[in-house]
């Protein structure tokens, strides 16, 4: 469900793991900004897209062969009634004619306001506004997606949310079909946590 890259100490080998096993990804926030990224550097000129230290680092690792593949994950995937995003929809969001900007926002989204629009991470008031998830009507069949970390994965009526904060010591979660049924798979990570990350009442 997106973001292999700069997500924990091993992001080139993750990347080129998914690559050689021929697995399926969309593509998240952080392989989007690493896209953005390297066309501006093909541009030349001074590149507006600034990256930290490990990102730097990522980036002089990633061959044209992973660039190709970076650009090359799709926004969606649909297998059926099953649709994986990596962070969510809108009620405004047209998945089959998605704009650019528009498609920024399913890497992006998490919270909306009463009216379904898209509410950035530092304008969020809990007490306002809603978890995208809460207001998603079913119409793309059943979402899976990641991005936000919670504690335990999150039910909703028509998705599950299953990013778990491995990265933060906690636990990497799949979900796995079979049919109507389904049940949970997670294996703890403490040994994978790059810095503590104080657990929030969202993330519950």
């Amino acid at each position: 469900m997106g973001d292999v890259l700069n997500k924990g100490p091993k992001s080139l080998e993750a990347l080129r793991f998914i690559q050689n096993s021929s697995i399926e990804m969309v593509r998240g926030n952080h392989e989007d900004k690493f896209i953005r990224y390297h066309q501006h550097q093909k541009r030349g000129g001074k590149n507006p897209m600034k990256l930290n230290d490990l990102e730097e680092s990522i980036y002089a690792g990633l061959t044209p062969k992973d660039m190709e593949f970076l650009n090359s994950l799709p926004i969606f995937l649909q297998h059926g009634r099953l649709t994986i995003v990596h962070a969510g929809v809108l009620p405004s969001t047209n998945l089959y004619n998605l704009t650019k900007k528009e498609a920024a926002k399913v890497m992006r989204v998490r919270y909306l306001d009463e009216e379904g629009r898209f509410v950035s991470l530092d304008e969020v008031d809990i007490r306002e506004h809603f978890y995208w998830s809460e207001l998603y009507d079913g119409r793309y069949g059943f979402i899976v997606y990641g991005h936000q970390p919670f504690l335990n994965p999150r039910v909703d009526r028509f998705c599950f949310g299953i990013d778990t904060g491995a990265v933060y010591g906690n636990k990497l979660t799949a979900v796995v079909f079979k049919g109507l049924e389904y049940r949970f798979v997670d294996v703890k990570s403490p040994a994978y946590a790059k810095s503590e990350r104080g657990w929030e009442i969202t993330d519950l």
